[in-house]
C-alpha cells in the first residue's frame, strides 16, 4: 500500500485522516518531531502538515515542537549569533515553519527553547528562560495530558523528549563533564547582550531507541503512517513514568552503542575513565585519512 503512495502529492485532508488514524484527537495537546521529507509530498510543504494538525486538535488543542538552537562548545561564543525570537532552529523544517506563524509563542530559553500554537501555547512557553531548567516546557504538556508523536523520524532521531525530563529529575545531567564550556549569547529583556552558560544539557538522545521496547510492553505505543512517514505516538505521562522508572533503576540504560559518541565515551562522569582511549583513537582515526 505505501508504494502506491510513494509518489503521490499530499493535501490537507490526507494529513489530517493519517493523524486521526495514528491518534490525535480534539483538544490534544501535541509534542511532535517530524521529518517532514519524510512524509513526502505536500500542497505547500510544512504549511499543509501543520494546518492539518492545528485543524484535527482544534481550538481547543495545541501543538509543540522544538526549536533548539545551537551553542558554541569551548570555542568563543560569537556575538552576531546571539538567540532571540527569530533565530533559526537546528531542529529541522517543522519547528522553523511554526515560528513564522503570527500566532506561535517561543519560549525564551537560549539554547532550548520550544515553539508552540494553539489555546495553550502561551502558557507552556512561559517563564521558560535563561533562568530555567531546559526541559521544564515537557512538564507542562504532561500536566494537560498530551501526546508525544514522532512522524519519520522513528529510527533516526529515536525517542521522546520525556527522557531528558527524567534525566533531570533523577539528578542524571550532573553527570555531563564541564557543561559550562556550552556558552551562546543571548538579548534579555532590556535587549541587552548576555552571554548563557548552559548548565544541563540532556544525556546522549541516540540511545533512546532502547526505551521503546518499555513503551511496547506496557502497551502505550501506537503506530501508523503519516503520509509516507512511519509515525509513533504515545501518552507523555506514561512515556515519563516509564523513562523515570527505567532509569531509576539503571541510569546507564541511556548509553549509546557508538564507539565515536563523544558523551558516551568521554563525556560523562560514569565513563570519563575512557576518555583517554578515545581521544587515543579519534587522534589514530585522523592521522589514518
Amino acid at each position: 500500500m505505501l508504494s502506491n503512495k510513494k509518489f503521490k502529492t499530499y493535501n490537507q485532508d490526507d494529513i489530517e485522516n493519517d493523524f486521526k488514524k495514528l491518534g490525535v484527537e480534539e483538544g490534544d495537546t501535541i509534542l511532535i518531531r517530524a521529518s517532514l521529507g519524510a512524509v513526502g509530498r505536500m500542497d505547500s510543504k510544512a504549511n499543509t502538515f501543520i494546518d492539518a494538525l492545528l485543524s484535527v486538535v482544534g481550538k481547543e488543542g495545541t501543538i509543540v515542537s522544538l526549536a533548539f538552537t545551537n551553542s558554541y562548545f569551548i570555542r568563543k561564543a560569537n556575538p552576531s549569533d546571539a538567540f532571540d525570537r527569530n533565530k533559526k532552529s537546528y531542529a529541522g523544517a517543522l519547528p522553523n515553519a511554526m515560528l513564522d506563524y503570527s500566532n506561535s509563542f517561543r519560549s525564551k530559553h537560549p539554547t532550548c527553547s520550544y515553539v508552540a500554537i494553539g489555546k495553550n501555547a502561551e502558557f507552556i512557553t512561559s517563564e521558560h528562560d535563561e533562568n530555567s531548567p531546559a526541559y521544564e516546557p515537557i512538564r507542562k504538556i504532561i500536566e494537560l495530558k498530551g501526546k508525544c508523536i514522532l512522524v519519520g523520524c522513528v529510527d533516526n532521531s529515536p525517542g521522546f523528549t520525556t527522557t531528558h525530563l527524567a534525566e533531570q529529575d533523577l539528578g542524571m545531567l550532573k553527570l555531563n563533564v564541564f557543561p559550562t564550556l556550552n556558552t551562546v549569547y543571548y538579548r534579555n529583556d532590556k535587549d541587552e547582550l548576555m552571554l548563557f552558560r548552559r548548565k544541563d544539557p540532556g544525556l546522549c538522545s541516540s540511545s533512546f531507541y532502547k526505551f521503546y521496547a518499555h513503551y511496547v510492553k506496557n502497551k502505550i505505543l501506537d503506530t501508523g503512517y503519516v503520509g509516507n512517514a512511519y509515525s509513533i505516538i504515545s501518552p507523555a505521562k506514561e512515556t515519563y513514568d516509564i523513562d523515570l522508572s527505567v532509569l531509576s533503576n539503571n541510569k546507564k540504560f541511556n548509553i549509546c552503542d557508538d564507539k565515536d559518541c563523544f558523551v558516551c565515551n568521554a563525556g560523562r562522569w560514569d565513563r570519563v575513565h575512557r576518555a583517554p582511549f578515545y581521544i587515543l583513537k579519534r587522534i589514530i582515526n585522523k592521522f589514518k585519512k
